[in-house]
């Protein structure tokens, strides 16, 4: 019988295996990826969980991707509210529904944690996502996300 999908907490010993799969996360996509500065962001993520928290995706006992929430405070949304910053499924493991049910989820734990809104952001080209996302209840503010990246 198959074991349902499941969030699991991570800590710091779980460090190496959460750097595979952020490694191909950031290959999917292309993004730069420094493994040495990946680590040393969840050290610090572990040391400060009111900043967010990173969970495997487990189905049938297999670890097969990981999803981060970062937490903020939001006037616009009345409080606390949770980020998607990350969500990543395993290639073989894709088309399974596997995202719908992280995003299921993710909006219980939210609900658990009294947190009013959720967000997240998705490639422009990935119009699937964009689509499931839509179909799950995000609305698309016809915002654009920008940033300005801080160097000490």
């Amino acid at each position: 019988m198959n074991q349902p999908l499941s969030l699991v907490n991570t800590e710091t010993s779980d460090i190496d295996q959460l750097l595979v799969l952020i490694g191909n996360f950031y290959q999917h996509f292309d993004y730069p990826y420094t493994e040495s500065e990946k680590r040393l962001t969840l050290q610090e993520l572990f040391k400060r969980p009111t900043a967010g928290q990173i969970y495997f995706i487990q189905k049938d006992q297999k670890i097969v991707g990981y999803v981060y929430l970062s937490f903020y405070f939001s006037l616009e949304f009345g409080g606390r509210t949770a980020f998607i910053d990350e969500l990543f499924v395993l290639p073989g493991d894709r088309g399974q529904g596997i995202g719908s049910g992280v995003i299921a989820l993710v909006e219980q734990k939210c609900l658990e944690l009294k947190l009013k809104a959720i967000h997240l952001e998705s490639e422009r080209t990935n119009e699937g996502a964009t689509a499931l996302y839509s179909r799950l209840g995000f609305v698309d503010y016809d915002r654009r996300l920008m940033t300005k990246k801080l160097v000490d």
